[in-house]
């Protein structure tokens, strides 16, 4: 394996991965925002569950990140849902003005 393969998988691997981290990092500051309520926990879990199952994810396949060609843009669709379902969560704490 050559030095531009490696820095190809190792680009490949951690870009989704972080991307995934920066989503929930950047949800999880607007959830500290919301205001209290079960919407807040329900929001909070969504982000928390989201992040621990990337994590986990990032524990489990980082022994073949230089051997599988299976790349982990599959956790981004995963990231999408959450944090589509989070940021319903925080929409249903925050009333409408009027």
């Amino acid at each position: 394996m050559n030095f531009l393969d490696s820095i190809f998988r190792v680009f490949m691997y951690v870009l989704p991965f972080a991307l995934c981290f920066a989503g929930y990092v950047w949800v999880g500051k607007k959830v500290w925002k919301a205001p209290n309520g079960i919407a807040k926990i329900i929001a909070a879990i969504f982000v928390l569950g989201g992040a621990g199952y990337t994590l986990y994810k990032v524990i489990r396949s980082i022994g073949t990140m230089m051997t599988n060609d299976n790349f982990e843009f599959a956790i981004i669709i995963v990231t999408v849902f959450v944090l589509f379902f989070a940021s319903i969560a925080i929409a249903m704490a925050e009333p409408e003005k009027q």
